[in-house]
């Protein structure tokens, strides 16, 4: 078997007994149908689909695996003797060069971008190409191996797959999904609240596509506790909307919500006054300087170094330690007085010569010790220049256990890539949105919007923040409120700003009842259970 860091090089993590054998008997009917596993590992579904064939009548079973890595090969081998393996790149076999079958199942290597290069990329992509599929070029391995695969199945045969998450929100994840639905009449995505790969920080859920031909007529999400308890309850499968899912407008997990909450939930995102952040804000990513530890200063290090405020900004690297709606200039001091690096070194793109002399021994400090070698500082001239430095309106956490935070930036600080940076249209629309935003409807609309990472924790993307609700209280009430959603927070107590912004947003200002509050409440709090469980 490959060590952990080959594993890891070839993105793969091989599955438990337990999923192998649901996707296989799943997949496999007939003890006339034929499996291919195209990344067959040490063979744990081949052996289960030769199992199955023989529970079905079938002696002889016909079974293939292919897989790149010779030391799981053997063990297959070794396991299921039955079975003919390939030792190849999948993506470097083309139809008609092995047997079509009936049913392809399996777990795809899982090898991001920044790994999934050269030509072993260009050869992937232009397998996914030649499947009528154009993927970008910072599409993970496991995407055009899912088109690749379904080129190896017969009319109306089946595809049960472990695929990652990212099927569900990743932007080119959307070639993927035109693909299925364009090729398999019947979809379901099987959801899992506990993880089926606990060593892995990559969510995982089962692709589970049957009739390979017709175009798609009914796509399905089917929920579940455990790949161990499946069963244990009727399953149950929801219907979604094709176009929503195949347009990308619609996430998956919203389908995990009670129809009461889903209806609540679009019902609210159709009216005057409920707007999402994207419709009235541009959302960046902050500023990337590819070495913070050497643009970050503390107010020690500005004045061990002698450093102007010509050549500084004022910055907040992160919101962990703030609880208020507003960060002020007063809790920007409060920070500094505390050591922290509150200082960018934000250099205009001039000659070292221009600078003072302070400031020039410092840059070649940093020469010396290597910072200008460093990827995104020397892909940038002049290196010590960092590039999209903005002063927003506020602040947007990009990733967070509990739920994302807007927080207004009256400091007039920058801030880098652990923050989205939120510039109104309208400066004067930002305290509304900032209020808005500690709402039960934006709560929930976070939950649907944003994704769960390995480890619970909820990210949001600029495009997926885009798209977040926000129910805006009446200007006459802003002021008021304003202070008491602050207090709240300054106190540590959210539940209390979350229950202010409900009564006096939600009810008041749209007319909702105390249960409906509770209804979007209780929906983003089952939403956060299934992230945090991940």
């Amino acid at each position: 078997m490959a060590s952990l860091a080959q594993q890891k090089s070839l993105g793969a993590f091989y599955t438990s007994e337990p999923v192998a054998q649901y996707l296989v008997r799943w997949a496999v009917r007939s003890k006339t149908d034929t499996v291919l596993d195209p990344s067959c590992g040490s063979g744990v579904f081949l052996s289960a689909a030769v199992t199955r064939l023989r529970e079905l009548g079938n002696t002889r079973p016909e079974v293939c695996g292919i897989d790149i890595d010779e030391a799981a090969l053997r063990c297959a081998r070794s396991c299921v003797p039955a079975a003919r393996l390939v030792d190849d790149d999948f993506f470097s076999i083309k139809p008609g060069e092995l047997p079509t079958v009936t049913a392809v199942v399996g777990n795809p290597p899982f090898i991001r971008y920044q790994s999934f290069n050269g030509s072993q990329r260009t050869e992937a992509l232009n397998r996914a190409r030649e499947a009528g599929i154009e993927l970008p070029q910072l599409s993970s391995s496991w995407a055009p191996f899912l088109i690749h695969a379904t080129r190896f199945l017969r009319t109306g045969g089946r595809l049960a797959m472990v695929a990652p998450a990212e099927l569900t929100h990743a932007k080119y994840a959307a070639g993927v999904i035109k693909l299925l639905t364009q090729r398999f009449e019947r979809i379901t995505v099987r959801l899992f609240q506990q993880k089926l790969f606990p060593e892995l920080s990559e969510d995982t859920l089962l692709l589970l596509c049957e009739n390979y031909g017709p175009p798609c007529d009914w796509f399905g999400v089917s929920p579940a506790h455990s790949i161990h308890r499946i069963g244990e309850t009727d399953d149950i499968s929801i219907p979604v909307d094709i176009d929503g899912i195949r347009s990308g407008q619609i996430r998956l997990t919203r389908y995990l919500l009670s129809p009461k909450a889903v209806h609540l939930y679009e019902d609210l995102s159709q009216r005057e006054h409920i707007a999402r952040l994207g419709q009235t804000a541009d959302i960046g990513i902050g500023y990337v300087t590819g070495a913070n530890d050497f643009f970050h200063l503390s107010a020690a290090d500005v004045r061990k170094l002698r450093i102007g405020p010509n050549f500084l900004k004022k910055a907040l690297v992160s919101l962990g330690a703030h609880r208020g709606s507003v960060f002020g200039q007063e809790d920007w001091s409060a920070i500094s007085r505390k050591g922290h690096k509150v200082f960018l070194l934000a250099l205009p793109t001039c000659g070292m010569d221009s600078f003072p002399r302070s400031i020039q021994n410092y840059i070649r400090l940093g020469e010396r010790d290597g910072i200008s070698r460093r990827f995104k500082c020397r892909v940038r001239s002049p290196w010590y220049s960092v590039p999209h430095v903005r002063i927003g309106h506020a602040f947007l956490s990009y990733m967070s256990g509990e739920g994302p935070r807007l927080v207004a930036n009256s400091a007039h600080a920058v801030a880098p890539n652990t923050l989205h940076v939120v510039r109104f249209f309208r400066p004067g629309d930002a305290p509304q949105f900032v209020v808005g935003w500690y709402s039960s409807l934006t709560r929930l609309s976070c939950e649907i919007e944003g994704h769960a990472l390995g480890g619970g924790m909820l990210k949001l993307e600029p495009s997926e923040s885009e798209r977040i609700r926000v129910a805006l209280p009446l200007r006459s009430d802003l002021l008021t409120l304003r202070a008491q959603v602050e207090r709240h927070l300054r106190d540590g107590d959210n539940r209390a700003a979350m229950d202010l912004a409900d009564r006096h947003i939600l009810r008041r200002r749209f007319g909702l009842s105390q249960n409906e509050c509770l209804t979007l409440r209780q929906a983003a709090e089952e939403l956060g259970a299934w992230r945090m469980h991940k």
